[in-house]
């Protein structure tokens, strides 16, 4: 159980996210929701310990991971994977050196910088990618990899880390849309297969209604809903997106899952 505390962060005067309560269940897929600037990835950075919240407490089955300092605070992060917008390859490293340097916390910096890793982590990294669809790109340099590759390398570098929980934010906000269904595809068969849990930050609701077991509504730093995705009503949807009754000023990747919210009952989660 991952217990997040009545988490509060601010920045100056400005509360990024405020009293926020939410227990995850290992195990479980997570979709964040939310306008830009809402939280979420404030949140998912409070959970890595990317940045240290400034009131309240997070704890991993009852440790206390805000409070870990040193050496517990690097295993902590090598147990907590995070998958970025921006992918966070080295572009002129091959493939399967990236995958590799998920491993770098399980040793010294200077030996993973001349790719001394073993052959058994070598052959770790190969099947890593062929569960991803990516090992025919293996010897290609990151650089030349279309960007759903890429994301795709990146979640065989996190899965490399043998996390407990994996934090992905925005990962197919720059994607196309096929590319976009392999990567969401990928989370949730880590999910189910792995009993992994996963928090993913998404732009787009309909997303989120898919993949995920559980939708948390942030807005304003607040959560607005924390449910079901068969719970998720209109009028949650336009509280979260900051929408008044007439609807007015929906961004636009909102503007189709409210739309389809009026005509149509939630579906279940697609298996992967």
């Amino acid at each position: 159980m991952l217990e997040i505390r009545a988490v509060r962060k601010t920045f100056g005067k400005v509360d990024a996210l405020r009293s926020v309560t939410p227990g995850i269940p290992a195990g479980q897929m997570v979709g964040v929701i939310g306008r830009s600037g809402a939280g979420k990835s404030t949140l998912l950075r409070l959970i890595n310990r990317l940045a240290e919240p400034s009131s309240g407490q997070i704890a991993w089955h009852g440790e206390p991971v805000s409070e870990l300092r040193g050496r517990a605070l690097l295993r902590w992060r090598s147990r907590c994977a995070m998958i970025f917008q921006q992918f966070n390859l080295v572009p002129r490293l091959d493939v399967i050196t990236n995958v590799l340097l998920g491993r770098v916390s399980r040793h010294a910096t200077l030996p993973s910088l001349f790719k001394r890793f073993s052959e058994a982590e070598r052959a770790m990294a190969v099947l890593a990618l062929e569960r991803l669809d990516c090992s025919q790109l293996a010897l290609q340099r990151a650089e030349t990899l279309s960007g759903g590759q890429q994301q795709r390398v990146a979640i065989a570098r996190a899965m490399m880390q043998e996390p407990d929980i994996v934090l992905a934010d925005e990962p197919i906000a720059s994607l196309d849309p096929r590319s976009a269904i392999q990567v969401m595809q990928a989370l949730r068969a880590i999910n189910r297969e792995d009993g992994i849990t996963v928090i993913c930050n998404l732009h787009t609701l309909d997303t989120a209604r898919q993949y995920c077991d559980r939708i948390v509504g942030i807005a304003g730093g607040e959560v607005m809903f924390d449910g079901l995705p068969g719970e998720l009503t209109l009028d949650t949807v336009r509280r979260i997106y900051g929408v008044e009754g007439d609807g007015s000023g929906f961004d636009e990747s909102a503007t189709s899952t409210a739309a389809g919210l009026e005509r149509s009952p939630a579906r279940e989660p697609v298996a992967a």
